[in-house]
């Protein structure tokens, strides 16, 4: 993708944001930065660390009347790319190259967010239709959920099936009074990237998506809820005759949760299964992915006057099968560790980060980190 200067479009952007300022009945502006520190502990890395800024948004939202609102979100992240690869010998005698050493080559700016919510005469408490490049319900229920983007993505996210943000049309329904019982949305989405909008096939795709909070009338466990999604497209590749979209279909399947008392305990989870056609008379590939994690908040174990009391203990797993049909192709990811939040919009956490290979001499990557998520 074309990339425009990073100072030009700073100023674009400034000049986007502050232009909605005159005509909004309501606008806020906001930005956030994940500023980290890492020390690699893999076998061989020698104690290497880095300090990175590894995202930066800014952006606006603007309640322009009762029944509309804009959201519009830059994200400036660093340029990676990998300049030199470990080779490892297995014990089966193949060669595996893992990616050792990246480079970074700036901070490009790209648009995350532009879209533009309408709600829908007489049943606007009810029902609304969104416009543009937006938000993919799913994954930002179980971010929600997770709370840590600073620290680590979701699963899906992070192994590509899916994009937070894409460009499309959605039909939102919410239940509850204000909403609190739960949401379903059902998008029409091109089926590409926010950091790769190019739309290379006239299929679309559709997402079918919903949020339940059973018991939100209840004090003690009011934070607990289900959500799913159902996911089905076309891979976004080029499409010629004879080859139809079929031959490279895409459909996944989500189903997660969160069992949460009183807030101060929570374990989660978030199961997804994807199939991707390979090609004319290829068999499809089917992956499976599986996160579960845990907060144990500690404001409700000790005195409110407690130092204590802002901190949360926190772990996570993933499991990741590429290709369930071939044994020692996974992996998996552990996290651990401990969080501060003193005040609003700003915390920190330091732990420690595990990916293990099923592939026989591959050696575990492990990291020592410091993270911190800063709001205004």
């Amino acid at each position: 993708m074309k990339k425009i200067p990073a100072i030009l479009t700073a100023i674009i952007a400034m000049i986007t944001v502050f232009s909605t300022l005159s005509g909004a009945v309501e606008t806020s502006i906001k930005g956030t930065i994940y500023a980290n520190w890492m020390m690699d502990q893999s076998k061989g890395a020698k104690g290497a660390n880095a300090h990175t800024i590894d995202r930066a948004y800014f952006g606006a939202e603007s309640k322009l009347t009762d029944y509309t609102f804009m959201r519009i979100t830059f994200d400036i992240r660093p340029e990676r790319f990998f300049t030199s690869a470990t080779k490892v010998i297995d014990s089966g005698g193949d060669t595996v190259s893992v990616p050792a050493l990246s480079a970074y080559g700036g901070y490009p700016i790209i648009l995350k967010y532009a879209y533009f919510d309408w709600k829908i005469k007489p049943i606007a408490q009810y029902f609304r239709v969104r416009l543009g490049l937006q938000p993919t319900a799913y994954l930002s229920y179980v971010e929600t959920s997770w709370m840590r983007r600073y620290i680590a993505k979701m699963i899906t996210d992070q192994n590509g099936w899916i994009s937070t943000s894409d460009f499309g049309t959605s039909a939102i329904a919410t239940f509850g009074p204000q909403g609190k019982l739960g949401e379903a949305e059902l998008s029409v989405l091109n089926g590409t990237k926010y950091s790769d909008v190019t739309e290379n096939n006239k299929n679309k795709d559709l997402n079918l998506a919903a949020r339940i909070v059973p018991l939100f009338n209840n004090a003690d466990f009011d934070q607990t809820s289900l959500f799913a999604q159902f996911y089905t497209g076309t891979q976004n590749v080029a499409i010629t005759a004879p080859v139809t979209a079929s031959d490279w279909k895409r459909q996944i399947i989500s189903v997660g949760g969160k069992l949460a008392y009183q807030k101060w305990i929570d374990a989660d989870f978030d199961l997804n299964f994807q199939t991707l056609g390979q090609g004319v008379g290829k068999a499809e590939t089917k992956q499976k992915g599986l996160s579960f994690w845990g907060n144990l908040y500690l404001n409700g174990l000790v005195p409110s006057s407690s130092l204590f009391r802002t901190l949360i203990l926190f772990g996570r797993v993933d499991k990741y099968d590429p290709n369930t049909k071939i044994d020692k192709d996974g992996t998996t990811l552990a996290i651990a560790g401990l969080e501060c939040a003193p005040a609003k919009g700003i915390r920190g956490a330091i732990g420690f980060k595990q990916t293990s290979f099923q592939k026989d001499g591959i050696n575990p990557t492990k990291f020592i980190f410091v993270n911190t998520e800063l709001k205004f």
